[in-house]
């Protein structure tokens, strides 16, 4: 009797604890769907549904979003009153951080300046509107040394919004700029190709020594017929401009017509003005690989260069072989420039190249302990490649316990189990980006238990001086990857490269043009590669599964590589930007793989392949134990000739 009714009290108590379980569950769930209804009113504006979301969600973790979706709905309606207390309320989230940028543009554009000058010293890092308005702000206030720090932003050339035109107006009225001044600003903006600036700058010139605005317009949508037509014996300043602006727009596509222009209207052109023309020619040349560049570059002389112009300088030297301009050019970059590994590297080369072997080790030396690119080539032209240590830093659960406890990482990882992922991003760099390097391995390791293994790499890839390799390249669907490798004959661990800097390992992850899965197929291709590997019953959906994408994804690089003569650094040039620009690319003759890939005209393409290359490198060493050469790894990229014969194969067969 005594047992039995022990047995039915445990009972009572075991339901009752699931009853309160299943209840606590359910509260949950109901409190996800109340987030995500509010995220919805959001986008539609039904302020109605979020202030419903917001009383439900009082003292939950997600509790801010609601307020603050309602203060930006829109922002100008909004309770100073309320806005203080969130921002004060919130001060921990990135919120803050985002509703304070909005909250001092509008203060600015209504010229509530006390309310702004308040709150603009609580304000993290930089936005160039928020700048201006903060001059307005002390010019207002009588501030006379506003000026001074007005006139650098105005010389520094950088695209403005509307809110900084008060401010050049009053720098133009007070006599601190004049036209020597607004016309240096309009090269700046022209060689950025920012016409709506310059056309705002071009209204601070006296009335006789500005452009027509639908000249500027001619000289940009069609620059040969503008030069072609230009027949004025003398060119004022405005003109003179305008012309070289032009020059510039018709390099980029015919530099050779855009040479011959520019030497019919040397005459009428300034020294100076000639140099600075030839400048704005070479860089245009360089970045389409064009043979004359160099010479172009001679042309200008001692003109001052940008940082930009002197990189592609330096660029259209390493094609050429040429070590004394590579070494001349990277001289004159300004030190922050230089101080970039890519330019440490090169400088190192043509030092080594040019007999100074002892200055190139210096260089080197300081690279090899970076774990990137240039890292790993820097330590095979000193004989100290070494595979890493794959057992790192293992958090402790005292770590794991402190990191957890964070609350940006619980709105993070709660948001992105939600599938909010533009908020959780904005958590998760918000809480990651002061941590030490044993707090970000703890929250990598987080985020590898919640499922979020994009994250996990994240936080892995940020450490200084302590390191986990394993969590930086995890090798996830393993058992996928290493089949469909071996079916269609191609490196794993350069899979495993590519589906890192593609993906970070989210099956369903989708890019903003539809690209889908660990390798990122677009649907299109991916019709192509189905219909290739018979596979009648495709459907897009499909390219979530994991086994799936890397199947196709697979068999699309090796038909990719194998038509551009078997060569893998040009087929991951050609996954990102396309066979044909990956073609076009190459050199006439044989150009070693880090040179193909230091030149790549596009900087997302050009910094996707040297990553890939370092993924490469790290994956090799996980998946096989030995250690390989990131030289041999970049390899050589054969020339035109050795793979014209399919050319036309590619075009027709590869979409």
């Amino acid at each position: 009797m005594g047992f039995t009714l022990t047995c039915i009290k445990t009972a009572v108590r075991l339901l009752a604890c699931c009853t309160a379980l299943s209840a606590s569950i359910a509260f949950a769930d109901a409190l996800d769907a109340d987030v995500i209804a509010a995220k919805e009113a959001s986008r539609t504006g039904n302020v109605r549904a979020l202030e419903a979301a917001k009383a439900k969600l009082a003292g939950h973790l997600l509790e801010a979003y609601p307020t603050y979706w309602l203060l930006n709905a829109p922002l100008e309606r909004a309770d100073p009153a309320q806005v203080q207390t969130f921002l004060a309320r919130h001060a921990d989230s990135p919120l803050a951080d985002a509703l304070r940028r909005d909250w001092l543009k509008q203060l600015g554009a209504t010229g509530s300046w006390d309310a702004f000058r308040a709150e603009y010293p609580r304000l993290v890092g930089e936005d160039i509107d928020i700048t201006c308005y903060a001059y307005r702000a002390r010019l207002a206030a009588g501030d006379a040394e506003v000026f001074t720090e007005a006139r650098s932003l105005f010389l520094a050339g950088r695209e403005a919004s509307a809110s900084c035109d008060p401010v050049f107006a009053a720098l133009a009225d007070g006599k601190h700029i004049g036209p020597p001044e607004v016309f240096e600003r309009l090269r700046k903006l022209l060689a950025a190709n920012a016409m709506r600036d310059a056309k705002r700058t071009n209204a601070l010139l006296p009335a006789g020594q500005q452009f027509n605005d639908k000249t500027l317009d001619r000289a940009g949508s069609d620059p040969a017929k503008f030069l072609a037509h230009e027949k004025s014996p003398i060119f004022n300043r405005a003109t003179k401009e305008l012309v070289i602006y032009a020059v510039a727009r018709l390099a980029r596509s015919k530099p050779e017509e855009a040479a011959d222009r520019l030497v019919a209207v040397a005459g009428r052109l300034g020294p100076d003005e000639l140099r600075y023309a030839w400048g704005q020619l070479a860089f245009q040349a360089a970045m389409i690989h064009h043979p004359r560049a160099l010479a172009w570059y001679a042309e200008a002389g001692d003109a001052p260069l940008t940082d930009a112009q002197l990189a592609w300088k330096a660029r259209a030297a390493l094609r050429a072989g040429e070590w004394k301009t590579v070494l001349a050019a990277i001289q004159a970059l300004s030190p922050e420039e230089a101080r970039d590994g890519a330019w440490r590297y090169w400088r190192a080369r043509a030092l080594r190249e040019l007999g100074s072997p002892e200055a190139a080790q210096a260089l080197l030396t300081t690279l090899v302990r970076e774990p990137n690119f240039y890292g790993l080539l820097a330590a095979d032209q000193l004989g100290l490649s070494a595979a890493p240590a794959w057992e790192g830093y293992k958090p402790t659960e005292a770590d794991l316990a402190r990191v957890r406890a964070m609350p940006g990482i619980q709105r993070a990882l709660t948001l992105y189990r939600l599938d909010l992922d533009t908020e959780a991003f904005r958590e998760w760099f918000f809480a990651v980006r002061s941590l030490s390097d044993p707090d970000l391995l703890a929250a990598a390791e987080l985020a590898r238990q919640a499922g979020e293994p994009d994250r996990a790499i994240n936080a892995a890839d940020r450490t200084v001086a302590v390191h986990d390799f394993g969590q930086r390249y995890p090798v996830p669907h393993r058992d996928a990857l290493a089949a469909a490798s071996k079916v269609n004959g191609v490196d794993e661990a350069w899979m495993y490269g590519i589906i890192r800097q593609e993906s970070r390992f989210v099956s369903e992850a989708r890019s903003r043009v539809g690209a889908t899965g660990l390798m990122q197929l677009m649907p299109s291709t991916a019709r192509w590669v189905a219909r290739q590997m018979s596979m009648p019953s495709f459907t897009p959906a499909m390219l979530s599964k994991p086994e799936v994408n890397v199947q196709m994804g697979t068999y699309y690089f090796k038909r990719v590589m194998g038509d551009l003569g078997g060569d893998p650094v040009l087929a991951t040039a050609a996954y990102n930007a396309g066979p044909g620009r990956a073609k076009r690319w190459r050199d006439a003759k044989p150009l070693e793989g880090a040179i193909y890939a230091e030149t790549i005209p596009f900087p997302e393409t050009r910094d996707y392949v040297k990553k890939v290359l370092a993924n490469t490198w790290f994956y090799t060493s996980r998946l096989t134990g030995k250690t390989t050469s990131m030289v041999n790894l970049a390899g050589t990229v054969p020339g035109r000739g050795a793979t014209d014969a399919a050319d036309a194969a590619l075009a027709a067969a590869v979409p």
